[in-house]
C-alpha cells in the first residue's frame, strides 16, 4: 500500500516505537493518522504535535475488544475507512513455567488478542474495499525467544502465527499483513525491562540499541514492499533462518548466549 494519503490507527502512540510511527506517517503523507494509546494525555499530546487537522487522540486499552471497535469506529467518524491499523501497543512480561496465570493471561492478551481484536474491527471493511494492510509490533522474539520471559514470548510467537495466517488467507484478496520485529529499541518498555546493569550489558553485546524512528522508518518502508516479516536488527533474520535450518544448532547458539558461553 501507500502511505500518502492513508488513514492508519496506531495503538500504543504516547511513546516509543508506536510515537515514531505515528509521526513518521504524518511525515509520508498520511491523510489522517489516529494517535491511540491507553495513556490519553500523553496520545493527546502526540496527536497535537501532528497537527488537529491530521491527527486525533483516542484513549484505548487493546486488552478491551469493545474499546477497540469503539477506537475504529472513531477514527472512521473522523476520516473516513481505516487504510492501515498498526498494532502496536505491547506489554513486558516477564518470568518462566511458574508465572502466574495472571500474568500469562496478560500477555496472551495485550500481545497477541488485541491483534484478533484489531483484525475483527478492520478486516471486514478492508475486505470490502478490497485493500488494507496489519502491521502488528511483535519484536524478534516473535520468531526467536526473549530470556527471561516466556508469557511474553509464546505470546509473541503466536501473534506472528496469527498474521500469516492472515496473510495466506487474504492477501489475494488485497489484504497486505506484516510483522515488525525489532530487536532493543531505546524506549520506556525496554528500560523497564532490563532489571539490572548485568542484563544491560548482555543485551547491548548481542543487540545494537536503535532509536524508535529508525524502527518507524523500517516499518513504513515495510508496508509499502508488503514484506511480511520486517527486521530491523543486523542478525535477527540470521538467526531465524538458522532456527528453521537446524534447531539444535539455534538452542545451543541462544543457550550460549543465555548462560554466557555455556552452551
Amino acid at each position: 500500500m501507500r502511505i500518502e494519503g492513508s488513514v492508519a490507527v496506531v495503538t500504543g502512540a504516547a511513546s516509543g516505537i508506536g510515537k515514531a510511527i505515528a509521526e513518521q506517517l504524518a511525515l509520508a503523507g498520511a491523510r489522517g493518522v489516529v494517535v491511540s494509546d491507553i495513556d490519553g494525555e500523553a496520545a493527546e499530546k502526540v496527536a497535537a504535535g501532528i497537527g488537529v487537522d491530521r491527527a486525533i487522540a483516542v484513549r484505548t486499552d487493546v486488552a478491551d475488544e469493545a474499546a477497540v471497535q469503539a477506537l475504529v469506529e472513531r477514527a472512521r467518524e473522523r476520516f473516513g475507512d481505516v487504510d492501515l491499523f498498526v498494532s502496536n501497543a505491547g506489554l513486558t512480561v516477564t518470568g518462566s513455567f511458574d508465572a502466574s496465570d495472571e500474568d500469562w493471561k496478560n500477555a496472551m492478551i495485550v500481545n497477541m488478542m488485541s491483534h484478533v481484536y484489531a483484525a475483527r474491527a478492520v478486516l471486514p471493511a478492508m475486505l470490502e474495499n478490497g485493500r488494507g494492510h496489519l502491521l502488528q509490533t511483535i519484536a524478534a522474539c516473535g520468531v526467536l525467544t526473549a530470556f527471561g520471559a516466556a508469557p511474553y514470548s509464546v505470546a509473541k510467537q503466536g501473534a506472528v502465527a496469527f498474521a500469516e495466517y492472515l496473510a495466506v488467507e487474504y492477501g489475494h484478496r488485497g489484504i497486505g499483513v506484516s510483522c515488525l520485529m525489532p530487536q532493543a529499541v531505546n524506549t520506556p518498555m525496554l528500560a523497564a525491562s532490563v532489571s539490572s546493569n548485568e542484563q544491560l550489558a548482555l543485551l547491548k553485546e548481542h543487540s545494537e540499541v536503535l532509536e524508535p524512528e529508525q524502527v518507524a522508518q523500517a516499518a513504513l518502508a515495510g508496508i509499502e514492499e508488503n514484506r511480511m516479516h520486517i527486521f530491523t536488527h543486523k542478525g535477527s533474520a540470521d538467526s531465524f533462518r538458522l532456527r528453521a535450518d537446524d534447531a539444535d544448532a539455534w538452542v545451543a547458539q541462544m543457550r550460549a548466549i543465555r548462560h554466557g558461553g555455556r552452551p
